[in-house]
């Protein structure tokens, strides 16, 4: 199974993985799952299980584009500073933890929504980044 999860808020510009699941409610994306998480912490492993393949939408302060959707690499995950929550346990220790557990999917990807200086409200979401980004971790087309 395929799971699609967009972590974020209900506030200001960390709603934009929220808002990226929300459009892709509406596209035709076969034998996927698609959930919207609120800062999981810990509890993103519960998602991780059971699954073959997972993607991570999430928020990410950096000089990019505003809306524009870049893919994380996995070894830049694990130096990425953007994506450590707020909150103390964000999507990249969560990933290193379960990593330490093997409880990895054989997949895990990344893609990072550049959401710009105003930290207010979401930037406009580039919709066609994101189905491309999200259609070759899909298919590798």
């Amino acid at each position: 199974m395929i799971r699609v999860i967009g972590v974020g808020s209900p506030f200001g510009a960390d709603r934009a993985g929220w808002l990226a699941i929300e459009h892709l409610q509406g596209c035709q994306l076969e034998d996927c799952e698609l959930v919207k998480l609120d800062r999981p912490g810990s509890g993103l492993l519960n998602y991780l299980r059971d699954a073959d393949q997972v993607v991570l939408i999430d928020a990410l302060k950096s000089a990019g584009r505003a809306g524009e959707v870049s893919l994380i690499s996995r070894e830049a995950l694990a130096q990425c500073h953007e994506l450590t929550s707020s909150h103390g346990f964000g999507v990249s220790e969560a990933l290193a933890l379960a990593n330490q557990l093997g409880e990895l999917p054989p997949q895990v990807s990344l893609l990072g929504i550049h959401v710009g200086d105003d930290q207010n409200g979401p930037p406009s979401l580039d919709v066609v980044s994101l189905e491309q980004q999200l259609q070759i971790l899909l298919t590798g087309k």
